[in-house]
């Protein structure tokens, strides 16, 4: 073992003599082999700092929206956005409403639970255009669309009243 040892430490003191000593300022031990060279910059007619403001505004096209129109336009929607939430928010708190809603839960068919939930949303759309009068008539009836064309029968046919079943086949 201790010849192990012996000859172990003269290999690396002998490997340790030949390999030349790492530049402090290299990264990888790796001397460079001559310093960077910067070119020279070339001379320029160009100021550094123009001698006159040049304009900052370039003249706005025909048809394209500038900055304060966007802003106009997003303030715009966001203000229409908090109107039809504090109205939708009014018409829900409506007693008749909520009444209409839970009848529409507990209701025992698919066909009267569809046809409440019906009745309800197109309550709910008329008292939001009444509590917000800046809606359009276009926004009402798309706001309709949305919320009852859940419960209408497009892919079967459509199921008829299980009151108006039970006249016709007794």
């Amino acid at each position: 073992m201790n010849k192990l040892t012996t000859s172990l430490l003269a290999a690396l003191l002998a490997l340790s003599t030949r390999l030349p000593a790492a530049d402090p300022e290299s990264a990888f031990g790796l001397a460079p082999s001559a310093a960077p060279q910067l070119q020279p910059a070339a001379p320029s007619n160009l100021p550094l700092i123009p001698e006159s403001p040049e304009p900052a505004d370039k003249p706005a096209k025909a048809g394209s929206p500038t900055a304060e129109d966007k802003t106009a336009m997003a303030e715009d929607k966001l203000k229409k956005k908090i109107a039809f939430r504090t109205a939708k928010m009014k018409a829900e708190r409506d007693p008749g409403l909520q009444a209409l809603k839970l009848q529409a839960i507990a209701a025992p068919t698919d066909f009267e639970q569809r046809k409440l939930f019906t009745d309800y949303y197109n309550a709910l759309v008329d008292r939001i255009a009444k509590f917000n009068p800046g809606m359009t008539k276009e926004e009402i009836d798309t706001l309709r669309a949305q919320y009852t064309n859940r419960f209408t029968q497009v892919r079967i046919a459509p199921t008829i009243d299980p009151a108006t079943f039970r006249t016709k086949h007794n």
